[in-house]
């Protein structure tokens, strides 16, 4: 018999974060912009750092509610149905990463795995898939 690691084992998530540079800046307008500050994420079991994120500041803020503005004019007059398979294909892919996400969320606030898993990412998808309903 072959074992493997645990799906919610924390290394294919820090692998995640690996890959990812462990530095995140901000996503606006549809693609990522380095954040003039950042701040450090930290694993608070053992207070190691998991990887640095945006500091937004007002000029971030502004250009994301620049970005929504202009992007709710295309978005408002989209048809439902179709506003409805955004929404809802939104929430297969949390489902398809919800293992990855729940590992995450884990090791970001320290709240046990089964909690990450087993409420806050399904809830997460059921509200996407609930607006997609009313969409």
């Amino acid at each position: 018999m072959a074992w493997g690691p645990a799906p919610e084992a924390a290394e294919p998530a820090l692998a995640w974060l690996d890959q990812h540079g462990r530095k995140f800046g901000h996503f606006v307008g549809g693609q990522w912009r380095t954040a003039a500050q950042t701040f450090a994420v930290f694993n608070p079991a053992d207070r190691a750092t998991l990887a640095h994120a945006g500091q937004g500041s007002p000029e971030d803020v502004d250009a994301a509610v620049g970005a929504a503005r202009q992007a709710f004019s295309t978005w408002s007059q989209i048809p439902g149905h179709v506003r409805a398979r955004y929404l809802y294909a939104l929430a297969r892919q949390i489902q398809k990463h919800s293992r990855l996400f729940a590992v995450l969320e884990s090791l970001d606030n320290g709240k046990p795995i089964r909690e990450s898993r087993d409420l806050d990412v399904p809830l997460v998808a059921r509200h996407f898939a609930y607006h997609a309903g009313w969409a």
